[in-house]
């Protein structure tokens, strides 16, 4: 290759790094905010109470430094407490929530990292697969991140990271909701297995306990008061109808 060759595949390489950079999203959520990215909104929560035994998680890592894991009950890379807090769960145990007239199914994760100055964690690694057998996968690329098939893909946070800063009080309050488009789903039926695979503390370090994700489950929308004053209006009128009618039979038989 002649050095004018070799200049302009310099410059090549360095332009397709920039887009790679340019094309990466990062969700910084603070303390409290959301964001958004290819079909899935993340957004803090204060959910209390959130301990193990109300929270009943399905995915449960711990590690120092960077951690990683899915929900299996026979345990992989960095998950912790089989089967009972890190297992499989079926589509049909996923229900849905409608957010600005669009339906998600929901995730709730619960941060346990230190407060001070290391309340903050970067979540690097997000996939959701469905499959209609079990799986098992622990390939992992040169970095040792996991980079296996655990079915068909529904969601893939990429390379892009979602940051926050845990000033919740550790383990025991509820830190970042997650909710995936229903949509991504189509074909899955009742019985395939839901994978989610994690990945934390790569741009900013895993410390303190367990990370624990539980499945949000979908609540009816409760009508706003304005939809309420007329049903509480006709009940009123309703109810006073019925007591001027007792009044004038009183009346009439006395």
């Amino acid at each position: 290759m002649n050095k004018r060759n070799f200049t302009a595949a310099l410059i090549a390489a360095g332009m397709l790094g920039i887009a790679s950079l340019a094309h990466a999203i990062v969700i910084n959520l603070g303390s409290s905010g959301s964001g958004t990215f290819n079909g899935a909104i993340f957004q803090t929560n204060n959910d209390h109470p959130t301990g193990t035994g109300v929270y009943n998680p399905f995915l449960t890592i711990q590690n120092t430094g960077w951690e990683q894991g899915y929900n299996s009950s026979t345990g992989n890379f960095d998950t912790k407490r089989e089967p009972q807090w890190n297992h499989e769960i079926r589509f049909s145990d996923l229900q849905a929530t409608t957010i600005n007239g669009l339906q998600y199914f929901g995730f709730s994760v619960d941060i346990n990292e230190p407060n001070g100055n290391k309340a903050s964690i970067s979540l690097d690694g997000l996939r959701v697969y469905t499959s209609a057998t079990l799986q098992s996968s622990t390939s992992t690329n040169g970095s040792g991140f996991f980079n296996g098939s655990l079915g068909q893909l529904r969601y893939d946070l990429g390379a892009n990271q979602v940051l926050y800063n845990d000033q919740n009080t550790g383990s025991g309050g509820g830190d970042i909701n997650i909710y995936i488009a229903v949509s991504a789903f189509a074909g899955a039926t009742a019985n395939d297995y839901i994978y989610m695979y994690q990945r934390w503390g790569n741009t900013d370090t895993t410390e303190g306990g367990f990370e624990e994700t539980s499945l949000i489950r979908g609540l009816a929308p409760v009508p706003e008061m304005s939809a309420l004053f007329p049903i509480v209006g006709l009940l009123v009128a309703v109810g006073s109808t019925q007591i001027l009618r007792r009044r004038r039979m009183a009346r009439v038989s006395s």
